[in-house]
């Protein structure tokens, strides 16, 4: 049930948000749910008609400016739970009839940080993705593991329609980051904070973060990013700060994706 009335205590606190947890879990259901199964309907497709060769140019740069409005429509389903319960709960909390969506955001954790202080979080939190991320990699190959991560499908695919393949990384850095951190870090997070315990809240929406990329073979890498997005969350107070993060490690893996399509290949 909501409160109308918050404390001073709770006004203060970035991580207080003003929905309830049982519309949370509600949310995460009618959102992941069709989002999952859709995803694996198109891998299924996508794995009935691999291409074989080079498409041309014109095909190539179509299949470009498809897949980036396709990226759009389908991370903007991300927003539509976030931002319906949020502006619900925020009009309830305020006792108004309208209001703008600025206090939507903010309730969704759009709001400032203090960047010098948190600036060292993500340089360090992105130094430890990119290392489990090569320790991962480097267990698959050395353990000869039947596993294929995403960024090997997409460098795969960029063999034979590199323009799309920019395009769907572009997506990525441009489009995903920003979807995706309203609804796990700015609305599911802080929603499961009314129930659980901030390492559990966490531990669950990385989970469901890592789930609903709908990549069995990423689980891992996927888990630990959305930990350390979701720490990042609580500790800065803001989605922007999270959102930084997600930014910088998908723009990371986009370049070594591009200079590997160039045969250029990284250390990590």
């Amino acid at each position: 049930m909501l409160h109308r009335n918050a404390s001073a205590e709770d006004r203060g606190n970035p991580n207080r948000v003003p929905w309830t947890a049982q519309q949370t879990f509600r949310a995460v259901i009618l959102t992941l749910v069709p989002w999952i199964g859709f995803n694996l309907l198109l891998a299924a497709m996508g794995g009935n008609t691999p291409i074989t060769k080079p498409l041309s140019f014109s095909d190539d740069l179509a299949g470009a400016i498809i897949t980036f409005i396709f990226t759009a429509l389908i991370e903007g389903a991300f927003l539509l739970a976030p931002l319906y319960y949020a502006r619900k709960a925020v009009q309830y909390a305020q006792e108004a009839m309208q209001t703008g969506l600025r206090p939507v955001f903010k309730a969704l954790g759009l709001r400032r940080f203090h960047v010098l202080r948190t600036l060292p979080w993500i340089v360090g939190l992105l130094l430890l993705i990119v290392g489990i991320d090569w320790l991962y990699g480097f267990a698959i190959t050395f353990y000869h593991l039947p596993v294929q991560t995403n960024d090997q499908v997409v460098l795969n695919a960029g063999k034979f329609e590199p323009v799309t393949a920019y395009a769907l990384l572009a997506g990525s850095v441009i489009i995903a980051p920003f979807c995706e951190e309203l609804f796990f870090r700015g609305f599911v997070l802080p929603g499961l904070l009314k129930e659980l315990s901030p390492l559990w809240a966490i531990l669950i929406s990385a989970a469901l973060f890592a789930v609903a990329h709908a990549d069995p073979g990423s689980f891992v890498p996927l888990f630990v990013i959305g930990l350390a997005l979701g720490f990042l969350r609580l500790r800065s107070g803001s989605t922007w700060a999270s959102m930084s993060l997600h930014i910088l490690n998908n723009l990371l893996s986009s370049v070594t994706i591009i200079l590997a399509l160039h045969n250029i290949n990284l250390p990590f």
